[in-house]
């Protein structure tokens, strides 16, 4: 029992076929199996050609294939004047990139002026960073303990201020009266004992 290898021209026994098998059948060279178990030979086709089902056919404009038997596929696209190397039917385009730049600032005739760049150090930040913190935490501090002092200050120089006016703006007939009512003469049994012991004699 044989299948398509008895075919001539494209086909050729890949294995003999025997009493329990059949044979096996594979595509001769320049041919490539195509369809369900190798069912037709189609030729191969080289880079920057694609099958077309009837043969093969180069790869039109704005595509390429670089593997054989491949299938043709669409050129890179690069930005406007970046195309370092134009594709063609068996290779893609190449770009241009910064790794294909071979001119340094150190091999340019002409320097341009060195453009002062502050460089930022982690460490130092996160110590200036500490250190605010540090002022700010204890001018809080500051402030939370004095201000209670502060008020109680302030509290007790108006009481004493308070008492000094009140003493300088007392007046003479406040005075006098102040020591009339400590100096009344009464008989020793009626005596005020906020006044003066006085015996009874002295007012006969």
């Amino acid at each position: 029992l044989t299948t398509h290898s008895h075919v001539p021209g494209r086909f050729k026994y890949l294995k003999g076929c025997s009493s329990k098998s059949d044979a096996v059948c594979t595509c001769k060279d320049g041919y490539r199996c195509t369809g369900d178990g190798c069912s037709r030979c189609d030729r191969s086709c080289g880079v920057g050609q694609e099958s077309s089902g009837t043969g093969c056919q180069i790869c039109r404009y704005g595509t390429f294939n670089d593997q054989p038997n491949g299938s043709c596929k669409n050129w890179t696209k690069c930005s406007a004047n970046q195309v370092l190397e134009p594709g063609t039917a068996a290779k893609d385009v190449i770009c241009k990139h910064a790794s294909h730049n071979p001119t340094l600032v150190t091999t340019l005739p002409t320097m341009s002026p060195a453009i002062p760049v502050s460089i930022t150090v982690p460490g130092k930040d996160l110590q200036e960073d500490i250190i605010r913190i540090s002022l700010t935490v204890a001018g809080l501090l500051c402030i939370v303990f004095l201000l209670p002092l502060c008020i109680c200050f302030s509290i007790w120089q108006k009481k004493k201020l308070h008492a000094v006016f009140k003493k300088m703006h007392i007046t003479p007939e406040q005075s006098i009266q102040e020591d009339d009512a400590c100096s009344c003469r009464f008989p020793e049994e009626e005596q005020d004992p906020g006044c003066l012991p006085v015996k009874a004699a002295d007012y006969s």
